[in-house]
């Protein structure tokens, strides 16, 4: 994706396989405390040339490879709140080059609240399946803290409509996004909230205070108290020990004091047991160790 995106750009977990294609580049609203995505990098929507230059090329490479790549995903943040005219022109694009199985992307629940039925079946009959979520929490104290932009209740109804129309998704959970000051309302509500919802796939991903990110200041400002690795540990048994629905957990992300993947509700008890192991064999001090060496490695990829 040189010429671009910077070093590192953001795509869904659950879709990290396919072929990304750069649509928009950061996020379109901005405001998230925790988010370090719009560092320096104003929102941008890429002309349709550049786009058809890109998939012209990635095709010759493919073709090369004799490959023939049928999953793919919109970049970056947000692809989806630009007009449905538009990603109609990208979507048409990626057919003309390749044969598609589903275009992806990441989207905000406002996003999907903004598109009507229509416009949303329209991207569907072309191929728009498995959209990402960022929902990051049940609770509204939560979400209004970190000046996340939406409700519950419109991460319940983006999420009620995508199913209404036959769309899949997949939404994403911050372990720790609570700080000590609302660790008990993110995970209680959490749980209520996710169990409410159909994802064929649950993303925990655990809150880090990026350099960049405006949440470190309210860290410094001690507005904001971090979970402790075991926090985020009960934090994370408590929500799986109080889901109840049909999903696949991915909690395989680096932020994560333990990378773990399973099918719920088949796995739910053998998934709950390895947390607890690693949280009850180990001291914080060992925990934070392990944390260090991991990202040091991390650094180096």
């Amino acid at each position: 994706m040189e010429g671009f995106y910077p070093i590192y750009m953001y795509t869904p977990m659950p879709e990290m396989h396919n072929v990304m294609v750069p649509v928009t580049s950061g996020c379109s609203y901005q405001k998230c405390l925790y988010c370090d995505l719009n560092f320096r990098q104003k929102f941008h929507i890429f002309k349709l040339d550049e786009i058809e230059d890109y998939l012209r090329n990635e095709k010759i490479k493919y073709d090369k490879m004799k490959r023939s790549p049928k999953k793919f995903t919109l970049l970056e943040g947000n692809p989806l709140c630009v007009k449905t005219s538009y990603l109609e022109n990208v979507f048409s694009l990626i057919h003309k080059y390749f044969e598609v199985q589903y275009i992806s992307m990441f989207a905000r629940a406002s996003d999907v609240l903004c598109k009507t039925d229509e416009e949303l079946l329209r991207l569907k009959a072309m191929g728009m399946d498995r959209l990402c979520l960022g929902l990051e929490s049940g609770s509204d104290e939560v979400l209004n803290f970190h000046k996340k932009g939406h409700s519950v209740n419109d991460s319940l109804r983006a999420c009620k409509k995508l199913e209404r129309l036959g769309i899949s998704y997949s939404v994403y959970i911050m372990l720790g996004l609570g700080g000590k000051e609302l660790t008990m309302p993110h995970r209680i509500e959490t749980a209520k909230l996710l169990n409410e919802i159909k994802p064929f796939e649950i993303v925990f991903v655990t809150t880090v205070i990026f350099k960049r990110a405006p949440l470190k200041d309210l860290v410094r400002a001690k507005e904001f108290t971090r979970l402790s690795i075991k926090e985020v540990l009960n934090e994370e048994i408590y929500i799986l020990e109080n889901l109840e629905i049909n999903t696949v957990i991915k909690a395989t992300h680096k932020t994560n004091p333990l990378p773990l993947l399973s099918k719920f509700p088949e796995g739910k008890a053998d998934l709950i047991r390895k947390l607890k192991e690693y949280r009850d064999n180990n001291t914080e001090k060992e925990l934070r160790r392990n944390e260090m060496r991991k990202w040091q490695v991390w650094s180096k990829e």
